[in-house]
C-alpha cells in the first residue's frame, strides 16, 4: 500500500499468452496475490512476436508433422498458402480454451503486439512488475524481450520481479550486458528458482531473493474454488501430464496405473496422442486442468507446474526431468526435500509405492509462502 494507505496500480508483465496451463494459472495466482495484498493489477496483454498467428502457422509447418515436407513447400509456395487457413482454424480451436480462462479470469489491458506499441503507449500505473514464467530466457523468446525486462516503464516508476525465471543455470556471452543493464533499473527482484538466483548474483545483484512459484501461493482451498472436474473421468486414476515427446515416459507412467490398480487419464494437447491403456483428455479447459490435479490419485510429470500443483494438493507424485530447462524441476524437488521423487530408472516402479511426508512438504512450502508474500509487501510497499 502507498504511504496514504491507497492501493498501489500495478502493471505485471508474463507470459500469460502462452497456451500452456502452468503459464495461464501462475498469472492468476500473481494476479489474486496481489489483489489479497489490497491491489489493483492489470496483466500486460502483451504477445511477442512469435507467439501471434503467423509464427504459430510457421511453426507447424516446421514442427515434426510437417517440416519434412519443406522441399514441397518450396516448389508448391501456393499450397502452403492455402494449408495455412486449416492450419490457423486448428491453432484457434487449440487456444479456444486458454483464451476463455484469460478473458474471464485475468484483468488485462489493451492488446499490444510489439514493443514499440509497449514503449510509446505504456500501461499507467505506479508500479510496473515482471512476473514469473521463464520470462528471461531467451531461448524460449527467440531473443533479448525488452518488454519482459520493463523497458516500456517510464522513467522513476518502480520495477520489481516477482517470480521470474531464467529456466537455464547459464546464460550466453551477449545477454549479460543485456540483461545486467536492465536488471540494474529494479527496484527489487526475486526468482523461482535458486540456479536462477545465483545466475542474477553472478551478475552483480547480491540482493535477489528465492521465493515459490507463484501458483503455490495459492492454497488447495483457494484453486478449489475455480476447479472443474471433466464429466468423462470418474473414479480413482493416475493422471499423466507430459510436455516432451518420451514414449518411454508414457509407458512408465501405465505401467505405475497397472501396479497400483488405477485407470490412466492423459491430458493432452493433440487429439491423436491416445494412450492404448487409458482416457485422453484433449486440450481441458484450463479450470479442469486443475480439477484433474486436485482429484488425482498419482501424478507422472515432466512439467514444472504439474509437479507444483502435485505438491500443493497432497497428490503423491513421479517427476521427469525434461532434457532442456530441467532445473526448474529440480530446484522446487530440493526446496521440498523430495528429490527421491525424480526418475532416474524407468524399469524401476518402487518409487510408486514409496509414501511422501506431505505434513513435511507443506510446512515447508506455508514456510516460504510466508516469505515470499513477505517479499512481495516490501516490494509493493
Amino acid at each position: 500500500m502507498t504511504a496514504g494507505g491507497s492501493p498501489m496500480r500495478v502493471s505485471l508483465i508474463t507470459l500469460h499468452t502462452v497456451s500452456n496451463y502452468g503459464s495461464c494459472l501462475q498469472a492468476y495466482a500473481t494476479q489474486t496475490m496481489m489483489e489479497h495484498l489490497g491491489h489493483q493489477v492489470e496483466i500486460v496483454d502483451y504477445y511477442r512476436k512469435n507467439n501471434q498467428m503467423p509464427s504459430k502457422i510457421e511453426q507447424m509447418f516446421e514442427g515434426n508433422a510437417l517440416g519434412h515436407l519443406s522441399a514441397l513447400w518450396d516448389k508448391a509456395p501456393w499450397l502452403k498458402r492455402g494449408l495455412s487457413k486449416p492450419i490457423a482454424a486448428y491453432i484457434h480451436s487449440h487456444d479456444r480454451r486458454f483464451d476463455e480462462f484469460r478473458l474471464r479470469y485475468l484483468h488485462l489491458s489493451r492488446q499490444y503486439l510489439d514493443a514499440a506499441q509497449l514503449i510509446s503507449d505504456p500501461p499507467i500505473a505506479d508500479v510496473y512488475c515482471t512476473g514469473s514464467d521463464q520470462v528471461w530466457n531467451s531461448i524460449w523468446n527467440e531473443g533479448f524481450e525488452g518488454p519482459y525486462f520493463l523497458d516500456f516503464a517510464p522513467d522513476g516508476k518502480r520495477r520489481i520481479a516477482f517470480s521470474a525465471s531464467i529456466g537455464r543455470e547459464e546464460i550466453d556471452d551477449w545477454e549479460i550486458p543485456l540483461m545486467r543493464d536492465a536488471l540494474a533499473k529494479y527496484y527489487a527482484i526475486s526468482m523461482r528458482e535458486t540456479s536462477g538466483v545465483e545466475l542474477v548474483k553472478r551478475l552483480g545483484f547480491s540482493d535477489v531473493q528465492l521465493v515459490l512459484d507463484p501458483t503455490l501461493l495459492l492454497s488447495r482451498e483457494s484453486w478449489g474454488k475455480i476447479a472443474t472436474h471433466p464429466k468423462q473421468i470418474d473414479g480413482p486414476y493416475a493422471l499423466i501430464y507430459q510436455l516432451n515427446d518420451n514414449p518411454m515416459m508414457l509407458a512408465f507412467a501405465a505401467e505405475v496405473a497397472g501396479e497400483l490398480g488405477l485407470k490412466l487419464v492423459k491430458i493432452s494437447y493433440r487429439p491423436f496422442d491416445i494412450p492404448r491403456a487409458g482416457v485422453n483428455v484433449v486440450v481441458p479447459d484450463v479450470t479442469d486442468f486443475i480439477g484433474l490435479f486436485e482429484s488425482a490419485s498419482y501424478v507422472v510429470t515432466d512439467s514444472f507446474h504439474a509437479t507444483a500443483f502435485a505438491l500443493n494438493f497432497g497428490v503423491p507424485f513421479t517427476a521427469v526431468a525434461p532434457p532442456r530447462f530441467g532445473t526448474r524441476i529440480a530446484s522446487i524437488l530440493s526446496l521440498t526435500h523430495t528429490q527421491e521423487r525424480q526418475l532416474v530408472n524407468y524399469g524401476d516402479l518402487s518409487m510408486a509405492k514409496e509414501p511422501i511426508d506431505f505434513s513435511a512438504v507443506h510446512s515447508i512450502l506455508e514456510k516460504n509462502r510466508d516469505a515470499s508474500i513477505s517479499f512481495l509487501r516490501y516490494a509493493l510497499s
